[in-house]
């Protein structure tokens, strides 16, 4: 699986004690490897939800209210689910509220058919990837692998 994290908090999942795991919306790694820059992910995965936290414009991104300069870099949490019993095709009722999510078990994008799942919370476990990406080109620029007794090791 691959969740995809924005420039703001990627410094929490690193160092953060309170970003012990992940949830939240996610993807089959495999169904996205050829969607790499973050134009393309926020497209792909319809990143730009109210309030969202990623930007790949100046300004306003989207129907979000957030502002500020394009990110240079993203991050992605790869990871195996263990518990299948957490892991779900999202199929409640889309309201205006929660647009672009389409209750469908897809993203709403017009231009790339992305199949998401919803994770409940799920700890970090030996062996979890933690890549940050540069939001341009897609290129890998450091990637670190989870210990559970020292936590994030950065991978040269």
């Amino acid at each position: 699986m691959s969740k995809i994290v924005p420039q703001s908090d990627i410094y929490n999942y690193l160092y953060n004690p309170d970003y012990n795991g992940v949830r939240g919306f996610t993807a089959v790694k495999e169904h996205g490897v050829n969607i790499k820059t973050l134009p393309e992910k926020f497209e792909g995965a319809r990143l730009d939800y109210d309030n969202t936290s990623f930007k790949v414009t100046n300004g306003v991104d989207g129907i979000s209210k957030s502002t500020g300069a394009p990110d240079k870099f993203y991050g992605t949490i790869e990871y195996t689910v263990g518990d299948s019993n957490k892991l779900s095709i999202p199929n409640w009722e889309p309201t205006v509220d929660n647009y672009p999510f389409t209750g469908k078990g897809f993203t709403g994008s017009k231009n790339i058919v992305l199949p998401e799942y919803y994770q409940d919370p799920r700890d970090f476990v030996n062996g979890d990837i933690f890549k940050i990406v540069d939001s341009k080109t897609g290129a890998v620029t450091q990637q670190f692998i989870f210990d559970e007794k020292i936590k994030w090791i950065e991978l040269k």
